[in-house]
């Protein structure tokens, strides 16, 4: 009876054995057939960054409040969906310290709200940029795409440009399409890495309708290369820096308009002697 109940056990033992085997292998197949993991992924390749590479005396950046293309109407309704999310993931990237400016702050600086990278700026937009906020750059934010339903879209144009000397040193013009299959391949394994315990959930569930989530990963994206390139410049030439992007004519900041006149008073004229 003994022999018969321990037989039993070791079968138990065993097929529960050979399961986990079978399972753990039909998991390690399913991911060779995968496109979550083996991609295509999609990479940010619209990136200019100045030759020489970005200062390393810029640590902190003044945010200027998101804006949207001119004329997008789609792009107008998703920019207060999505400003937390641009102040979040640039902060979480950590490449600089961010001071965000708010539309209210803006306006009582400079008597606007928001501004373009292409807007012409106020004759006093640098001075008083540095004066508040103590910083050594300013980065435009732009929402040129934004497409609320499936496949959700995101587009962004963001343009870092030196205090100092008001040129531009970094910008990127990208749009993350879920319809494209490296970008909806990227997103899922984002989610899965991100929101999945012990990163297992099935891609198949994985909900791919969220333009915030979209903006999380795009912006992770996107501050990732910024982040990585400002790491390499103290360590690697400029042909090594430059090698990933196709350099575009430089730019500098819009031409501030020349400041008011100062008035100069009239002199009295002088008393007529009377006869």
């Amino acid at each position: 009876m003994h022999v018969l109940i321990m037989k039993s056990k070791c079968l138990q033992i065993l097929a529960g054995g050979a399961f986990l085997l079978l399972a753990g292998g039909c998991s390690s197949v399913s991911k060779q057939f995968d496109p979550t993991y083996i991609g295509p992924f999609h990479s940010v390749g619209n990136i200019y960054q100045v030759p020489g590479g970005i200062p390393q005396e810029i640590h902190r950046v003044a945010v200027m409040p998101l804006t949207h293309a001119p004329g997008n109407r789609s792009a107008e309704r998703g920019v207060p969906l999505m400003i937390r999310t641009v102040t979040e993931e640039l902060a979480r990237a950590r490449a600089f310290e961010i001071i965000a400016i708010t539309p209210t702050k803006l306006d009582n600086l400079i008597g606007h709200r928001s501004l373009r990278a292409d807007d012409k700026l106020p004759y006093n937009f640098v001075s008083k940029i540095k004066e508040e906020t103590g910083c050594q750059a300013v980065l435009f934010v732009e929402l040129t795409t934004y497409r609320a339903y499936p496949p959700v879209a995101l587009g962004w144009k963001l343009h870092l440009f030196d205090l100092e000397t008001e040129e531009l040193i970094w910008a990127v013009d990208e749009v993350f399409d879920v319809g494209r299959s490296p970008v909806a391949n990227s997103l899922r394994r984002h989610i899965r890495e991100h929101h999945s315990p012990h990163n297992a959930a099935a891609t198949q569930l994985l909900v791919l309708d969220s333009p915030r989530e979209l903006g999380r990963y795009s912006l992770g994206e996107i501050t990732d290369h910024l982040r990585k390139n400002i790491s390499k410049v103290a360590a690697h030439s400029v042909e090594e820096t430059g090698s990933q992007t196709e350099p575009t004519p430089p730019a500098t900041l819009p031409e501030l308009p020349d400041p008011p006149p100062a008035e100069v008073p009239t002199p009295p004229e002088p008393p007529v002697p009377s006869v």
